[in-house]
């Protein structure tokens, strides 16, 4: 068999699903699954990688998936609506996220890990997505050095590596613990930011565990936003990415489903329902600029069982920003993967793919560069530096001010698993002229606070660029030079 043909499609459907189920309410609906209780088989070791007839690294350079030509009729889908203006709106109250999907049409059981799993009563013509089963072999991914193949082990400390550098966490590794991965933007098997067209299931979500001393790895197909509908004023946004949410496995709407555990964390409103944002730099698309952040809760992973295609299938309204998995087949394999217990917690790491950590790749030893910026390792940090002579020059602008920076730039990196108060400042004599900002992503359009000499600014968890950046004056001298930083973390 041709090995590229073998990974062109990543949605052909099995004939049975391996699930142990009680299924009597419901049994000409699932008359095809598999409802027999059998013990597990022993777990058998991986082979070694020499057995293997495939080959590391695809002679085309890619896997073949097909992604693109599969959601090639993705269309923005812009919901118009006039909302009123609001007065005395409180961003920091918490407000509830709207559940407005279709509720299920009855509840069934399913036999889970520990417990009797409440299951959604939807049908849809979604199939089984491939890379939601278990492995054998190898499978392809499309690397920046281009696509090889991975045994699920090394696939697990891909994932892992991605998790650990982007967001400063360390994975718990304990047997049989989950965690749970989204990579905003980018396909199952892939790490390039794929557009991430609004209202369409182009983000994925992974599981993780160790068990057995052995790695292991289920990717899905999935939404990791709003959707494009009309929840009402304060009813949807999407979450903040590149930092680590806490959920549990509990309920949503009357099923089992993993259930964010936090209250009042930070979310982007979406106030123009478009199904993203605009008026930073994650607005990727032309739109309206109300959107503005505030408190949210309700952030669930759940179901939204939609027909196949998947190329054409819309969120709509099965999402006012939970993270929801398409076809009812693929939640089944999902939460049979992913849960431990009713209770038990979880870690949520949700990536934008354009900000998996360059270390991930490549190793460097930091110089201050952007693709390799000095690290911010402590609560209380100093540094002394100079953008003179420095060959990084690539901000000339932030979208937090109009003043010229087009001269050298120093980049440092801070991450944090906590909200605080962090409080930069820089001193330098003149006629140096150098400027701090604080962004959320290395981009120019991510900038949350800029001064001339210090600020002060509450942040929430997550992954944060602090630039100084040389200014250039009216005659175009740019008053780059030594320059003293503080970084000062208080939670």
């Amino acid at each position: 068999m041709n090995l590229l043909f073998s990974l062109l499609s990543c949605v052909q459907p099995v004939e049975k699903i391996d699930l142990a189920t009680d299924l009597s309410d419901v049994e000409e609906e699932y008359e095809d699954v598999d409802i027999s209780v059998e013990e597990p088989a022993p777990e058998e070791e991986s082979a070694p990688e020499e057995e293997s007839a495939e080959p590391d690294i695809y002679p085309s350079g890619t896997c073949g998936f097909g992604y693109a030509s599969e959601f090639s009729s993705m269309e923005e889908r812009t919901v118009t609506w006039d909302r009123p203006t609001p007065t005395n709106v409180d961003d920091d109250e918490v407000d509830a996220i709207a559940y407005m999907e279709p509720e299920p049409d009855y509840l069934w059981k399913m036999v889970g890990p520990s417990d009797m799993l409440t299951m959604p009563g939807h049908t849809d013509t979604m199939p089984l997505f491939e890379r939601t089963l278990d492995w054998e072999g190898k499978r392809c991914f499309e690397l920046p050095e281009g696509a090889v193949y991975l045994t699920e082990e090394e696939a697990y400390q891909l994932y892992r590596d991605i998790i650990e550098k982007t967001t400063g966490v360390v994975v718990d590794s304990g047997s049989g613990e989950r965690s749970i991965l989204g990579l905003r933007g980018a396909w199952p098997g892939t790490f390039d930011w794929n557009g991430n067209t609004p209202n369409y299931f182009n983000d994925t979500i992974v599981v993780i565990w160790r068990d057995g001393g052995r790695g292991h790895v289920r990717e899905f197909h999935a939404h990791a936003d709003t959707g494009a509908y009309n929840f009402g004023y304060h009813n949807s946004s999407s979450l903040r990415p590149n930092r680590r949410y806490r959920y549990k496995n509990g309920w949503h709407r009357g099923y089992n489903a993993i259930q964010i555990d936090e209250w009042g964390y930070k979310v982007r409103d979406d106030a123009n329902k478009n199904g993203h944002w605009d008026s930073d730099r994650n607005g990727w698309l032309d739109g309206g600029s109300e959107d503005h952040e505030r408190a949210g809760s309700g952030h669930n992973i759940h179901l939204a069982s939609v027909d196949a295609p998947l190329g054409s299938a819309k969120v709509h309204n099965w999402s006012a920003g939970c993270q929801t998995i398409p076809g009812h087949r693929n939640w089944t394999q999902f939460i049979d993967i992913a849960w431990e217990s009713l209770g038990t917690e979880v870690d949520y790491y949700l990536i934008d793919a354009r900000d998996i950590d360059p270390r991930v790749w490549s190793e460097c030893t930091p110089d201050g560069t952007h693709a390799c910026p000095w690290e911010i390792d402590t609560n209380s940090f100093l540094s002394h530096g100079s953008t003179a002579g420095v060959g990084t020059s690539i901000f000339d602008e932030y979208n937090c001010s109009t003043a010229d920076e087009s001269g050298p730039e120093v980049v440092y990196l801070f991450t944090t698993d906590t909200e605080g108060e962090i409080e930069i400042s820089v001193d330098c004599e003149e006629p140096i002229d150098v400027d701090i900002h604080l962004l959320d992503a290395d981009d120019p359009d991510a900038c949350l606070a800029r001064a001339h000499r210090s600020f002060s600014k509450d942040i929430e968890p997550g992954r944060y660029y602090v630039v100084v950046d040389s200014w250039v004056d009216g005659s175009g001298t740019v008053r780059s030079g030594e320059y003293t930083l503080r970084v000062e973390f208080s939670d």
